[in-house]
């Protein structure tokens, strides 16, 4: 059962329905009560017959006996307009109007405001047993069955049938079912509370969400409370049920729309009279993420003056509820995606980004856009409109970006390959620029270079994804020699490539990116949301470099200089974002999943180095890592970690990474004693021939070169001896390894044991 611990009132349904249906009581035969349609009129093929008259005996005769029934899923616009109106207004016309048009409206809200079950009947079973199987099929590629019929069709002559799989027949609804949706539908009551939590979230976001952007759900909002204020207020539990069969209905018939509809239009055809799950679930997971963001005037509590502390985890219960309804209805389309996508940024706000949870919802997001065809990109005959167009190309680069990202942290092979996909980089359009039509739009058009970047040198969430995404190939190429099986000159030979790709790629961007990678971060003038998103551009271009360096000393024996530099520049900019007031308020769980992800990374690479350095027989007279400064770096950032909230999903990682440098920082501020040396094996070979396998070790020089380093005049015993990798100072910590060995080694390590 769904949302066991809710703080909200729940409502409370125990209607008693004495009377049989039609069919059964006109035969004397004994009826089980299941609505819409009992199960012995199911079995005798007259679910059509199956209604629940309220007074039997007083009916309204009718020509052959008939009544009449409801449909499942509404035919027009206006007939749902007409039920919804019913749920508020069930006696809006005299008795003395009634036309025979009337009294079948009329007929209709009698069975649907009996949608019930007597208490005496036996326990109800889903009735998942009356569901066709055959669903949506979704994108069917070149070697699917029907692209043999298509090929062969088109090459006769002959016009192409409907190939289409035979209609679905929509899932009947039960008593369960019914009481589970009344239960989402009372987180709307407060509806003050809902409006405040999203329009602060779109003002901390400036109007972008994750992928659902504000003026869609604004109409979504304006649509829903006019039209269900009072039935979502009240929570009456004749009303309540009525208004979520209306959405159980209206969610199992697809949204219309061509190249020609508007975004309003567009918005208005999931709410008020047409409300679906998915616009339910997107106000909970919106609601959600806004309430696990601290307010800005209590710096140390997320504790909200209008929401619950627990109640975060309340919208993901409400969010994941709906998902599952959607799920039943079989449905495909944009809203349920872009549900998907917010509901994983959710859970990854509350449950970190690591866990199991959010792993399988972002295959669940990768699985539906494929199933969408989003991977082979937007096409004309698609007929979208412009803005869907966009937002489409938006959910994919965000699909493929999240997926590549977390298979890297986890060192797991990824479930989306650029090598299946076309890539459309979205427009770097604002989100007031993406509703525009006409002449505004084109005037909107004209202001973005021949990259589509915006030449005002904004920096929106749009900005970071058109950037990203000509990164995240190289860094699926980088993770493929990480994981596979390749020689170690064909790891040199695809390292290189990546290389050069990366520099392609960097050159096309415009120079307001450029200056983000290279020079300082210049944050004047800028807003929180604006300076974030510089601070993850930046960290994408070194985190690249960082794990192909990681790459190239496991597995080609490359030297760790450059590598070393990567990470302290990494390292710095996490420790200057992350004492800023603003970011921290606002980005909490951001700034928690960059310290444990790119910091701990960084950070984990400087602190083995330095205890590597600090046990060197003769200390290095201009050592790699300046003591003092590293030693000073660390500790703040082990306190930085530290801070983290335990509510945070992040909190487990970061408590684990804070341990390892603390206790290497221990170790290096308190030696052992003289009678307890650690023992530090000899170098295998003098200084001047180990550099000659060595790689080119400056920063800025190519590691794939295989000439002779220019190393600063000292030697680091182990960072190329084969020897030396497994010198761990006795944490048996994996050297330099992918982040999942890492990460691993966190989850093993015996804290308690000394060292």
């Amino acid at each position: 059962m769904y949302l066991t611990n809710w703080e909200l009132s729940l409502v409370s349904i125990s209607p008693v329905l004495s009377r049989s249906c039609e069919p059964c009581r006109r035969s004397k035969l004994r009826c089980d009560h299941v609505v819409p349609t009992c199960g012995r009129c199911i079995k005798r093929r007259c679910a059509d017959q199956c209604i629940y008259h309220p007074s039997p005996l007083t009916q309204n005769r009718r020509k052959g006996g008939k009544a009449p029934s409801i449909p499942l899923t509404p035919t027009t616009g206006e007939d749902l307009g007409d039920a919804v109106q019913s749920i508020e207004t069930p006696n809006a016309e005299p008795p003395s109007c009634l036309t025979p048009q009337s009294l079948l409206l009329r007929s209709a809200e009698v069975v649907t405001r009996e949608i019930h079950r007597a208490a005496s009947a036996p326990p109800l079973q889903l009735r998942d047993e009356y569901t066709s199987h055959t669903g949506r099929q979704g994108f069917l590629g070149e070697t699917s069955y029907i692209s043999i019929f298509e090929d062969g069709l088109g090459c006769s002559g002959i016009s192409n049938p409907d190939l289409e799989s035979s209609p679905v027949q929509k899932v009947r609804l039960s008593h369960d079912r019914i009481a589970q949706g009344c239960k989402v539908l009372s987180f709307l009551r407060d509806n003050s509370m809902l409006i405040r939590l999203v329009s602060r979230w779109y003002e901390i976001c400036e109007d972008e969400g994750c992928i659902c952007i504000e003026p869609i759900m604004k109409e979504w909002l304006w649509g829903l409370w006019p039209h269900h204020g009072d039935v979502l207020r009240d929570q009456n539990p004749e009303k309540i049920r009525r208004l979520c069969e209306l959405i159980w209905r209206n969610t199992q018939a697809p949204v219309s729309f061509n190249e020609n509809t508007t975004v309003t239009q567009w918005a208005r055809s999931s709410t008020g009279p047409n409300l679906r799950w998915e616009v339910v679930g997107l106000i909970a997971a919106i609601a959600g993420q806004c309430a696990n963001t601290p307010e800005p005037s209590n710096r140390y509590s997320k504790t909200h003056k209008f929401a619950h502390p627990s109640f975060p985890r309340q919208m993901l219960e409400i969010s994941e509820a709906c998902l599952s309804f959607c799920r039943e209805c079989e449905v495909l389309g944009d809203m349920f995606v872009w549900l998907l996508m917010e509901n994983y940024c959710l859970t990854g706000k509350i449950k970190g980004e690591s866990g199991h949870a959010t792993y399988t919802q972002n295959g669940e997001i990768v699985t539906a856009v494929i199933a969408m065809g989003l991977h082979q990109g937007v096409k004309a005959e698609d007929r979208l409109p412009f803005f869907l167009s966009e937002i489409r190309k938006r959910l994919f680069a965000q699909t493929y970006s999240a997926e590549i990202g977390e298979s890297t942290f986890l060192g797991r092979p990824p479930r989306l390959s650029h090598r299946y996909c076309d890539f459309q980089p979205p427009l770097d359009l604002s989100v007031s620029e993406l509703v525009l039509e006409g002449d505004e739009l084109a005037l909107a058009l004209a202001g973005l270079d021949d990259q589509g970047f915006n030449t005002a040198g904004r920096i929106h969430r749009v900005t970071w994804i058109k950037t990203w995404l000509g990164f995240a190939p190289q860094r699926e190429d980088i993770l493929d020699i990480a994981i596979g099986k390749y020689t170690r000159e064909e790891i040199l030979h695809r390292a290189e490539i990546i290389e050069r790709r990366n520099e392609q790629h960097l050159e096309g961007l415009p120079p307001f990116i450029k200056k983000i990678r290279d020079g300082p971060l210049e944050t004047e003038g800028r807003t929180p949301t604006e300076i974030m998103f510089m601070v993850v551009i930046r960290q994408s271009f070194r985190a690249n470099d960082l794990l192909l360096q990681r790459v190239l000393i496991r597995k080609a024996d490359a030297s760790s200089e450059k590598l070393i530099y990567t990470a302290r520049s990494i390292l710095k900019d996490i420790l200057l974002m992350s004492q800023r007031y603003d970011l921290g308020t606002l980005f909490q769980a951001d700034i928690a999943s960059l310290l444990a992800v790119q910091g701990l990374r960084s950070a984990g690479v400087i602190a083995v180095e330095l205890l590597k350095q600090e046990q060197l027989p003769v200390y290095p007279k201009e050592p790699l890592l300046p003591r003092s400064q590293t030693i000073q770096d660390l500790a703040i950032f082990a306190a930085r970690l530290g801070a983290i909230d335990p509510t945070d999903g992040s909190y487990s990682i970061c408590d684990q990474g804070r341990k390892v440098i603390t206790h290497i920082l221990d170790r290096i501020l308190s030696p052992p004693n003289a009678s307890d040396p650690v023992q530090v094996p000899a170098p295998r070979e003098p200084p001047a021939q180990q550099h000659a396998h060595q790689v080119s070790s400056q920063p800025n020089s190519n590691v794939l070169a295989n000439e002779p380093g220019q190393s600063c005049g000292w030697y680091i015993p182990g960072a190329i001896d084969p020897a030396m990798a497994d010198l761990n100072f006795g944490m048996e910590a994996p050297f330099l390894g992918p982040d999942n060995d890492f990460m691993q080694w966190l989850e093993n390590m015996d804290w308690e044991r000394p060292f």
